[in-house]
């Protein structure tokens, strides 16, 4: 609920819980003044409120009788004060004020005092900081006992307002480390996969591990003697190509080219039979199938 104050407007912002069901005196902490305050869900209702006394006309021209009349009706209004006896006055009782009502009203009037002598020093407005440091304060790490303080009022402030207790800065960190550690995969599970699957394939003896770099060498060797191979028959090929100019050139090996070339000559006429062969096979074999 929102107190203000009759003299100075001052405004204050409470909790209904502190304000009894029967009303209770505050204090302005600004200029001192108290009032009766009543719980916003018992606020007195208008009607209650005597009515004013309606207005008699006077005339502008009285007579000598009233005349007369008015200046009796002092003398006897002033004799039956005299003899009236002082009554005592009746009033709401005063109760103490909660000292934690008090320091949050004074804190209130406070900002509140401060703030007008702001606006009130400077007309032009201008845009807050927005809650960022400065930069002196910025470079300034604060202390364990600045936080400790401000933790405290965080906490009181809330408890007060009815909001649960803020969560310190080592909850929150632990709980951002525990929702980034649920979305990414976890490293000692990933390892162990991987174990395991070295396991099942290392064998009973678990000698996987010192057979790789005879599997790597026997690999390497059969792509080595298979390159040699096909180089073997590349270079044999140009030889019988380019026989005859190579007996041309070296008359010495005319002998060898000359036999070397027959031999691939019947070594052509072989293979090339064995292909007919192996022809006419396969066409006998279709023959028998679709008959």
């Amino acid at each position: 609920m929102r107190l203000t104050c009759p003299n100075c407007d001052a405004q204050y912002e409470v909790p209904d819980e502190v304000m009894p069901v029967s009303g209770r005196d505050v204090q302005c902490s600004n200029c001192g003044q108290t009032w009766f305050q009543h719980h916003p869900d018992h606020m007195p209702a208008e009607d209650d409120q005597p009515p004013e006394p309606p207005d008699t006309p006077v005339d502008d021209d009285p007579g000598p009788e009233q005349d007369s009349a008015s200046e009796q009706e002092p003398d006897e209004s002033s004799e039956q004060e005299d003899k009236a006896p002082e009554l005592p006055s009746e009033g709401p009782t005063r109760r103490e004020l909660d000292p934690a009502v008090a320091n949050i009203l004074q804190q209130e009037a406070e900002t509140e005092q401060q703030a007008r002598k702001k606006a009130a020093s400077d007309p032009l407005e201008s845009q807050p900081d927005l809650g960022l440091p400065d930069t002196d304060e910025a470079d300034t790490p604060p202390t364990e006992e600045q936080e400790r303080r401000t933790a405290e009022a965080r906490q009181r402030m809330a408890r007060m307002r009815g909001e649960p207790e803020p969560m310190s800065d080592a909850a929150v960190t632990a709980a951002a480390i525990s929702s980034r550690r649920d979305l990414l995969p976890d490293i000692e599970e990933i390892n162990s996969t991987l174990r395991s699957e070295s396991e099942r394939g290392s064998g009973p003896d678990g000698q996987a591990g010192f057979d790789a770099p005879s599997e790597v060498k026997r690999r390497s060797g059969f792509r080595r003697g298979f390159l040699l191979m096909i180089l073997l028959f590349v270079l044999l090929s140009l030889l019988y190509i380019y026989a005859p100019r190579l007996s041309q050139s070296v008359p010495q090996l005319d002998g060898l080219l000359t036999s070397y070339v027959a031999w691939v000559d019947q070594l052509r006429l072989w293979l090339d039979a064995q292909i007919q062969g192996l022809a006419q096979w396969l066409d006998a074999k279709a023959s028998e199938s679709g008959g």
